[in-house]
């Protein structure tokens, strides 16, 4: 049975078809593109660990990737830790001879490994722990900290103190009124 169909009622039910057709590709993209938007805000909404941050309030996963001397220490390699001993300036900071099996790192919060040379007395290691603090994130006097630490590594600092106003505003932030000394 042959349908005779003229050629513009052909190309109205084409038009028709492609515009259904496209209308779901669209609306496909409009709805990826929400999970998207959705996902990101969802990211953002996601809670400072302040466990996962070294006292500082850098992230410990930084540390562990970034830091020579953590990487040093975790391959043992004794080249890399003699040339981070020399960049730090270990022997005029902390007054120690090199000796590879005393130049290490396994961050600020090590658990029951060692601390390096010179943890010990980090202003912005013991400040936190002396007043309760799993992180300088937590401190109310952060703003006005004058600390060496943030004043040899200001843009650490800078995201820091941009790191807290997140916190702030996440749900059981706990912020502390330390008075900077």
């Amino acid at each position: 049975m042959i349908h005779k169909q003229s050629r513009r009622s052909f190309l109205g039910q084409c038009a028709k078809c492609g515009g259904a057709c496209w209308a779901l590709l669209a609306l496909g993209r409009i709805s990826r593109a929400r999970e998207s938007v959705s996902a990101q805000a969802g990211r953002q909404e996601k809670p400072i660990d302040l466990a996962a941050l070294a006292y500082c309030g850098i992230p410990q996963a930084y540390c562990e990737t970034r830091c020579e001397l953590f990487k040093a220490t975790r391959e043992n390699d004794v080249k890399l830790k003699r040339a981070v001993y020399d960049k730090w300036g270990m022997k005029k900071k902390f007054g120690v001879d090199f000796d590879a099996d005393k130049i290490f790192c396994h961050g600020c919060k090590p658990g029951d490994k060692p601390l390096k040379v010179g943890m010990a007395e980090c202003e912005v290691r013991t400040c936190p722990i002396s007043h309760g603090l799993e992180s300088c994130v937590q401190c109310g006097g952060l703003a006005s900290c004058d600390k060496a630490f943030w004043q040899e590594w200001p843009v650490a600092y800078a995201q820091i103190k941009q790191l807290q106003v997140r916190y702030k505003g996440q749900p059981g932030a706990k912020i502390v009124d330390i008075k900077a000394k």
